[in-house]
């Protein structure tokens, strides 16, 4: 039996439509799954990185407030340990509400028991000095830390977890996406054999949704949160849409809490500092007519100059925490690298020259101009050449470097200092390891120079390490683009 033209059509299109109903309910079902992760980026994955954060600085108010204490002996202290330890317990509370994961319950769980043991310490430190009687004060304190140091461990998991399973939902974010965007291809390819219209349809209210998400995936993992979605589309792409502009809404917030904290430290940290070292030379000024003692003038000579440091530490952790967080700002130029290194070879100068140390330079006369900042490169040439100066011996030397290097060139500076053993080379570069460049404790410095030449130089395109020339000495070098 044949069937006619009128049956076959109603069989094709009767096919059509089943096929497009179940593509329809897959690609739903995908934007189902699409909401669901987001709304779990949102309002789990959030929340627990805000608990974290709440949690450590609770915490750190605590150890604050119960050394405080143990020194002052003051109710007023302690109502404030008091409160804080509330404040601590009630989110801790809330954290556990709202995940039923199992690693993170056990996290919570450890961070309770070592809560209550750090607490347990601490009542029994408040006995013994309410009523006078002596006991092993670094024993408790020991203890204390311990518990300490295992809650802000449980915490750093806790936010490492959260972050781990953020990234592994915008996988599958993008992976929904991808397959979604496939599926509904498919069907535009089929329906468009068998009607233009079906295929219209289904493009314009499933494909062009999908791409402008897709596209908005891509420029928030890039950091550009730009303006809100506004799509005219089915209630479950519009709910998605709303989700995600919840999400961008909630890391605008971050990002301006980022900054807010930057602009604070400014300016509650380096404009104190600066009236104090302004007040200490003012003092020293006042002196200068002999009515002072020698350790007067030496005590505000000292004061002074650990403001200074203090002042360069602040500033150090300002430049370091914009150029971490993509917000410091470079003058890119043609620049002579050969004349910068000759500038910063005369500043140190004068210091090397005190300490009979030699300093050589060997500049190649091929070198190109490159790309760069000239400030930052300078503060580049500033910490490498004073870290070498820095940690040379008497009667040693430094050597500068200069020459083309592929499309660019290479700059190394190398000491005669103690150098660094082969356990801590990895780490030169790494914050607060500024011990690790010398065998003498003497020496003092931010620990933060080595950080910030990392990311100067990562930003301006290039690379730097350091190498170990022999028992004595190292060698640090820098690439950059031409």
């Amino acid at each position: 039996m044949r069937l006619s033209i009128f049956s076959r059509l109603v069989i094709g299109y009767f096919a059509i439509f089943v096929l497009a109903m179940t593509v329809s309910i897959y690609a739903i079902k995908q934007l189902r799954s699409l909401e669901e992760v987001t709304r779990s980026i949102l309002f789990i994955d959030n929340r627990l990185t805000d608990y974290e954060k709440k949690l450590s600085d609770l915490l750190l108010s605590m150890m604050r407030y119960e050394r405080k204490f143990i020194i002052l002996k003051d109710d007023e202290t302690y109502n404030q340990f008091l409160l804080a330890k509330a404040e601590f317990d009630r989110y801790l509370k809330e954290a556990v509400t709202i995940t039923d994961a199992e690693k993170v319950r056990d996290l919570l769980a450890r961070i309770d028991r070592l809560h209550k043991r750090y607490l347990l310490l601490f009542e029994e430190e408040v006995i013994y000095v309410e009523s006078g009687r002596q006991y092993t004060f670094t024993e408790y304190k020991k203890e204390k830390e311990d518990a300490v140091n295992g809650i802000m461990d449980a915490l750093k998991e806790l936010r490492a977890y959260a972050q781990r399973n953020t990234y592994e939902k915008v996988s599958r974010l993008s992976e929904a996406d991808v397959n979604a965007s496939k599926v509904a291809i498919v069907m535009g390819i089929v329906s468009l054999i068998s009607g233009i219209i079906i295929s219209i349809i289904i493009t314009l209210n499933i494909t062009r949704p999908l791409s402008v998400i897709k596209k908005k995936t891509r420029e928030i993992a890039a950091g550009d949160f730009g303006e809100d979605l506004e799509l005219s589309s089915p209630p479950e792409i519009t709910l998605l849409a709303h989700s995600f502009n919840l999400m961008c809404a909630r890391l605008k917030e971050i990002d301006r809490m980022k900054s807010d904290f930057i602009s604070l430290m400014s300016h509650e940290l380096r404009t104190p500092l600066t009236t104090i070292r302004e007040g200490a030379n003012l003092f020293l000024e006042g002196l200068e007519d002999g009515q002072a003692t020698e350790k007067q003038k030496r005590l505000l000579t000292i004061i002074n100059e650990e403001c200074n440091r203090l002042i360069t530490l602040v500033n150090s952790l300002l430049d370091l925490s914009k150029m971490e967080a993509g917000m410091m700002n470079y003058n890119f130029s043609k620049a002579d690298i050969a004349s910068m290194i000759s500038r910063i070879a005369g500043e140190m100068g004068p210091l090397a020259e005190a300490r009979h140390i030699r300093i050589e330079t060997d500049v190649s006369r091929e070198i190109q101009h490159v790309n760069a900042d000239v400030e930052r490169i300078l503060q580049v040439l500033r910490n490498l050449i004073g870290n070498a100066v820095k940690f040379t011996p008497e009667d040693g030397s430094v050597r500068i470097l200069a020459g083309p290097e592929g499309n660019g060139v290479k700059v190394s500076v190398t000491d005669t200092g103690p150098g660094i053993s082969k356990e801590k080379i990895d780490m030169v570069f790494d914050k607060y390891h500024q011990a690790s460049l010398a065998n003498s404790g003497k020496i003092r410095g931010t620990g933060l120079g080595l950080s910030i030449v990392r990311e100067i130089i990562n930003a301006h395109g290039g690379k730097v390490w350091v190498e170990r020339t022999s028992e004595q000495g190292s060698t640090f070098s820098f690439v950059l683009p031409s």
